[in-house]
């Protein structure tokens, strides 16, 4: 942690305080989410707010040794302690974080044992795992990190890493994974998802330049005369993922355009907020991994992705490139 803020604009200011805002309910509302937490640690830490920031810090570090991640929980400590260095209960916090490790074979160079061998990436949060290919043990609650050299497996793109009129193919939109999702977890019947894929996969396969994508999710609650906010908090429940309410943000048109259209208008991805060295980005399919591996090309940041609402979405898209609903 840095002893001193960063200095930021007016513009900048009001902006991180908007998203203080927003990642202060959803932490209420889940006070398990690493990730989410992480983000308002750190924007505390851009205003100024150390007070708060050291706060939201603890809470984190509890967390992390909560859910077991003992070499996180011990950074969060130490970071507290660089500011509060006679702070009794993060002390003795810090010693049970290190006892943990030492019992399972960590050890501690020099005498002051700030740090464990072992941590993950080198020191690294580690990365969460994408949904199409692990929906067995989803762990949404980590950074997405990006790779400029990475590479997309088999024929799903049909131009080179980081090409600026980079396309994917619209039949690789994960609507499968994700059918298979809410029928094997039995939130919809498979007869309306069927249904509902059938359509979405032959209207999107006939998507003009500057249309908008159709939401499997949005066509399963008009067939299946379901609520969009029942559908989406199942999906939450069993998934874990993020969520973010997009209605409510106020996003920056720039940060959208940070993807090709083919991106966020046909695949319904959108990058609402940067915070640091982390992109936000809001989509209305979790499971769609190829379009999480093309954005994790483009972008030479942290990626942390939410589950939003189809129509709110829409709404940012529509505002950004000023197309018709």
């Amino acid at each position: 942690m840095s002893a001193d803020p960063p200095v930021i604009s007016q513009e900048e200011q009001e902006q991180m305080l908007q998203t203080i805002e927003m990642f202060e309910v959803i932490t209420q509302a889940n006070p398990h989410d690493c990730q989410s937490l992480e983000i308002l640690k750190d924007a505390f830490q851009r205003v100024g707010k150390m007070p708060d920031m050291l706060r939201v810090a603890r809470q984190l570090a509890d967390t992390y040794l909560h859910l077991g991640q003992c070499s996180s929980a011990m950074q969060e400590y130490e970071g507290i302690l660089q500011h509060q260095p006679d702070n009794a209960e993060v002390m003795a916090a810090l010693g049970e974080v290190q006892e943990r490790l030492t019992q399972s074979g960590h050890t501690f160079p020099g005498a002051n044992g700030l740090r464990a061998n072992g941590t993950e990436a080198n020191g690294a949060k580690p990365i969460s795992l994408d949904f199409q290919t692990a929906t067995a043990a989803l762990d949404p609650a980590h950074l997405m990190t990006t790779s400029a050299t990475l590479r997309l497996d088999g024929s799903g793109m049909r131009v080179p890493v980081l090409a600026p009129d980079i396309e994917v193919k619209l039949q690789d939109d994960g609507n499968e994974p994700l059918s298979r999702f809410l029928i094997q977890h039995r939130i919809v019947s498979e007869e309306i998802v069927s249904s509902a894929l059938e359509r979405v996969q032959k209207k999107n396969k006939e998507l003009k330049p500057n249309s908008l994508g159709i939401s499997l999710i949005d066509e399963i609650c008009r067939r299946g005369s379901l609520n969009m906010d029942s559908l989406l908090s199942s999906v939450l429940d069993r998934s874990k993922f993020a969520y973010i309410p997009l209605e409510y943000y106020d996003v920056d048109r720039t940060i959208v355009r940070m993807l090709p259209e083919s991106l966020t208008l046909g695949r319904l991805i959108v990058p609402f907020d940067i915070l640091s060295r982390t992109v936000m980005i809001a989509t209305a399919n979790p499971f769609d991994g190829l379009g999480k591996q093309a954005v994790q090309q483009l972008l030479d940041y942290n990626v942390q992705w939410h589950l939003a609402s189809p129509a709110a979405i829409a709404r940012v898209l529509q505002e950004t490139y000023r197309i018709g609903a």
